[in-house]
């Protein structure tokens, strides 16, 4: 490899662009919504920075030596603009899935679902706020049919339950978690030029990771040690791989072509995924509510994305 390639964070230039936004974003949304099940699944397993920290260092071995080549090039650019890849670092990657790992232990599955959908409205408003993004007519109708979409999947029809819903410190960190994921979205589109996108994430997943070893020390001295089961591995290495390494290469890939406000709304399309992983993998029910709601969400993400 003698050349790492440079991301180029710019609005879209023709269709082509516009489209293959649109299709990175859905391949980090799809991939992100296996987050929760295994989340869930590995909380009792092993602890929630521990977890965190694993999933980084296996995406940071992964991608460290195909970027040794830009990292030796392009070294003097991070210690100039060192202060934006430690900002981006902690949101992103040391805070973000941190919190959602220990809100697990204590959220309800609706709770999540619902908690989740905030992060797109929070990368809408900052994104007008400090971008001057505009908000078009079409786009908040297809916001407003996704949302409707969402709320219509995690309440199942009765929507008598989102009026019933209790929030504790569980759902404030996820709420925390939401809002780190929209302004690392935000950040990712006012990357500094002179980087590879290699070299881009080698540095975010390194320093992230370097933020969570003390606080995983410090689980490991207080938890009962860990057994490390084919299962806790294998979802490890899918968290490192998968969730962090492949998604967030697509997601970086959406913003450079479609920008965070359109990527932000694909990303209402999760409950829709995560739903049908249930059914498959966990063999839930399919029911009207899901055909329903995912009409809705497709629809609403059809609006949201067109041209205006």
């Amino acid at each position: 490899m003698n050349q790492t390639p440079v991301i180029s964070l710019q609005k879209p230039k023709s269709d082509s662009h516009k489209l293959r936004g649109v299709l990175f974003a859905l391949a980090a949304t799809i991939v992100w919504s296996f987050n929760y099940i295994a989340g869930r699944g590995l909380a009792d397993a092993i602890p929630p920075c521990t977890l965190a920290l694993s999933r980084w260092v296996v995406a940071f071995a992964a991608i460290f030596p195909f970027a040794v080549p830009g990292l030796a090039r392009e070294w003097r650019h991070f210690c100039v603009h060192w202060r934006y890849y430690l900002v981006v670092s902690v949101l992103g990657i040391a805070w973000l899935n941190t919190a959602i790992y220990i809100g697990a232990h204590t959220v309800s599955a609706v709770n999540m679902s619902l908690i989740s959908t905030s992060s797109p409205l929070f990368t809408l408003v900052l994104a007008r706020i400090f971008f001057g993004d505009p908000l078009h007519r079409m786009s908040a109708i297809g916001i407003a049919t996704a949302l409707g979409g969402v709320l219509l999947l995690i309440s199942h029809g009765d929507f008598s339950i989102l009026a019933s819903l209790s929030f504790n410190g569980g759902d404030l960190l996820l709420l925390s978690a939401a809002f780190s994921f929209s302004c690392y979205t935000l950040l990712v589109r006012k990357k500094p030029d002179g980087c590879g996108l290699l070299s881009y994430f080698t540095v975010t997943f390194g320093l992230g990771a370097l933020v969570l070893l003390p606080f995983s020390l410090w689980e490991l001295g207080r938890a009962a040690p860990i057994h490390f089961s084919p299962a806790l591995i294998g979802g490890i290495l899918y968290l490192g791989l998968g969730a962090s390494l492949l998604a967030f290469w697509c997601w970086s890939r959406a913003i450079a072509d479609i920008g965070p406000s359109k990527s932000a709304i694909i990303y209402y399309s999760l409950p829709l995924f995560s739903g049908l992983e249930a059914v498959l993998m966990l063999g839930e029910p399919l029911l009207w509510v899901h055909f329903a709601g995912g009409g809705l969400i497709l629809g609403g993400l059809v609006l949201a994305t067109r041209q205006p």
